[in-house]
């Protein structure tokens, strides 16, 4: 009963980000879009006892407040930038394996252009490389339900960034 509560919160969460991505090209529509999807994805690692899962996400949900904020407020915090990157590494040392260094890769790849960058394209290009490491995460828990929508999405974000280049080379 826990996987299959735990896959359909996942495909819920995968669902809204895909609506999410669809819908908004503004970052902080984007980030807050996010931050529903991880807490969806939160819950659905609780049920699926993905503990790295769950680490990542409250991870993730705390960098995403912090990028939110430092966006809204125009401030540079590069400060912070390094203490999450510190915690990030100090937390899934604890769980050390092949699924950690997958969800570790993955949250880099999102992570570091959210923060760096404010160009969509850049942002996008690291999403497309997190969606890939996190449908090999996903396979290895077992978490079946969500891995049509992350094949959806990178699709749909490899069309936006083609068209996006064939606009700005146009122009």
């Amino acid at each position: 009963m826990e996987l299959i509560i735990g896959n359909v919160l996942s495909f819920l969460g995968g669902l809204f980000d895909f609506l999410f991505n669809i819908k908004y090209n503004e970052k902080p529509k984007i980030l807050k879009g996010n931050l529903l999807t991880s807490t969806l994805s939160l819950i659905s690692y609780f049920f699926l006892k993905a503990y790295d899962g769950i680490i990542d996400c409250i991870v993730t949900l705390l960098r995403l407040i912090t990028i939110y904020l430092k966006d809204k407020y125009n401030k540079k915090c590069n400060f912070l930038f390094i203490i999450f990157l510190g915690l990030y590494c100090l937390t899934f040392t604890k769980f050390l394996g092949i699924q950690t260094i997958i969800l570790f890769l993955s949250t880099m790849c999102v992570f570091i252009p959210k923060w760096w960058f404010k160009d969509m394209q850049k942002i996008r290009i690291g999403s497309l490389l997190a969606s890939t490491l996190i449908i090999v995460y996903d396979i290895m828990i077992c978490n079946y339900a969500v891995i049509t929508i992350h094949v959806i999405n990178i699709i749909l974000k490899l069309i936006a960034f083609i068209r996006w280049n064939r606009k700005s080379i146009e122009n």
